[in-house]
């Protein structure tokens, strides 16, 4: 008994907030249009339910940190009223163009930050940040599975090689891009046995589906399709002065496509290894190591804001010219490769506009730890890229409450948005409660529902709580209709 009181006392204090709850959440997807992208994308409706308010639901669930299984079972939250075979046909649906949802939502960041007088101005370092991350799973028979490397853990584990285009408008990093690949292996048996290739997942698609695009990238080579994601990003209307990226990444193809996309308006900064590639430096091909041994001497400058050495000669690499700078932090620390093909940038400036990356690594910590990057485990490869532009929808949608927040981590920003989604799916059921508990005091004491509320109201102090609860359950219907 004692127990139960506690529980309406909790309860009692929830209702009896007087300022406004947060809505924000709701008011921010809404800013996105949803629905207008939706309708735009001819896909307004999913067995005849509105496909802004499944597709609006799924990033919700995410923010509170259930599966669809799960919300839907046993109705967590009230989050939705659907059975969950409507959520999981929207994600696999051939005809869903999660790709061009997710770069108009990109987009869309960037005219509200127009809208906001945040654009960014023309001295403003803006980038693309191009890298990859392992989404580990536990099911061989997923479509397109196989065994990858993860750098990290430093051996082979089984999942997908998730391909992120990043861009950084100055103050914030949104994901613009993303790809799913698998590895053939060494033997090309994508790390998989007979048996196990043959129970894999197979669906047939059609052509002119754009899932059947997606699934083909999946064979593809990552360099190939991060150059496609950089040329569409431009023609988008993204222009970024710089393209980061991480030794993987670094070549002379890459630096090619960087210098042809806007007529030469893009400039690549990244890391190189310390390997056999070869670069010209006054008429002579060397090596990384060569270079150190024949220049150290004669052109090692120190950086005593960043506090390490530096060389910095200006060459080629094939045919694209290039500024190299070999740096050394420490006496005891081995040499790294900068490579920019601004010829006329500085050290430090180089060395700042690299420090970017560190962006884009973090962004992927965050959408694995908080929003479940990489946790879907469906066979269909369509539910996989489903998963993850929700994820990278729902991200967006975040960095633009941060930006114009106090929060100073994104972690603090989810664990408010997880509460206010908490208290407005309590409010909801609340009132269903008020509405039958006024059905049957209406019938006991032979009056309509709508006079007692009309008596209710009489009551200026109580009817301000009422419709607290009332506006904020508003803000759904205005999201989803």
């Amino acid at each position: 008994m004692e127990a139960k009181i506690e529980k309406i006392s909790e309860l009692s204090k929830l209702l009896s907030v007087k300022t406004r709850m947060s809505d924000d959440l709701f008011h921010l997807f809404g800013k996105f249009g949803i629905g207008h992208l939706l309708s735009r994308l001819s896909l307004e409706k999913q067995d005849g339910v509105s496909a802004s308010e499944l597709l609006l639901s799924l990033c919700l669930f995410r923010i509170v940190g259930e599966s669809i299984h799960s919300i839907c079972k046993h109705k967590i939250y009230e989050l939705s009223n659907h059975g969950k075979n409507c959520f999981y046909r929207m994600m696999i649906r051939p005809q869903m163009d999660w790709r061009r949802l997710m770069n108009h939502f990109a987009l869309r960041y960037m005219c509200l930050l127009r809208k906001y007088g945040e654009v960014p101005q023309s001295d403003t370092t803006t980038c693309f940040i191009i890298d990859d991350t392992v989404l580990e799973k536990s099911g061989v028979r997923m479509e397109g599975i196989s065994r990858v490397f993860d750098h990290m853990k430093g051996r082979c584990v089984l999942g997908y090689k998730l391909l992120l285009c990043a861009f950084f408008d100055g103050k914030t990093t949104i994901p613009f891009d993303f790809s799913l690949h698998q590895e053939k292996g060494k033997q090309g048996n994508y790390g998989l046995t007979r048996q196990q290739l043959k129970k894999a997942y197979h669906t047939k698609r059609n052509t002119g589906n754009p899932d059947y695009k997606r699934f083909q990238e999946c064979k593809m080579s990552k360099l190939e399709v991060a150059m496609d994601m950089l040329r569409r990003g431009w023609k988008m209307g993204l222009h970024a002065k710089y393209v980061i990226t991480d030794s993987w990444f670094t070549c002379e193809q890459l630096m090619t496509c960087v210098r042809s996309i806007g007529k030469g308006a893009m400039h690549f900064v990244g890391l190189a290894k310390m390997g056999k590639t070869k670069y010209t430096i006054s008429g002579k091909k060397k090596n990384a190591a060569e270079l150190i041994a024949t220049y150290e001497r004669e052109r090692g400058k120190n950086c005593r804001k960043y506090k390490c050495r530096y060389i910095q000669l200006n060459g080629n690499l094939g045919d694209i010219p290039i500024r190299i700078f070999l740096i050394k932090y420490g006496r005891n620390s081995a040499w790294n490769v900068l490579l920019t093909t601004d010829t006329t940038m500085s050290f430090v400036k180089a060395f700042e506009v690299y420090q970017i990356r560190w962006n884009i690594e973090v962004m992927n910590k965050e959408t694995k730890q908080y929003l479940g990057l990489g946790g879907y485990q469906g066979c269909d490869f369509n539910g996989q890229i489903a998963d993850a532009t929700l994820c990278y929808l729902t991200y967006t949608v975040m960095a633009l409450e941060k930006r114009f927040t106090e929060y100073q981590t994104m972690g603090e920003l989810f664990s408010d948005m997880e509460g206010d989604l908490m208290a407005l799916t309590l409010w909801k059921r609340v009132l269903t409660c008020i509405e039958r508990i006024l059905r049957i005091l209406g019938e006991i004491l032979g009056m309509t529902p709508q006079y007692l509320m009309a008596t209710i109201s009489g009551n200026d102090k109580e009817m301000s709580k009422i419709l607290v609860m009332a506006e904020a359950l508003e803000k759904w219907d205005e999201v989803c209709g």
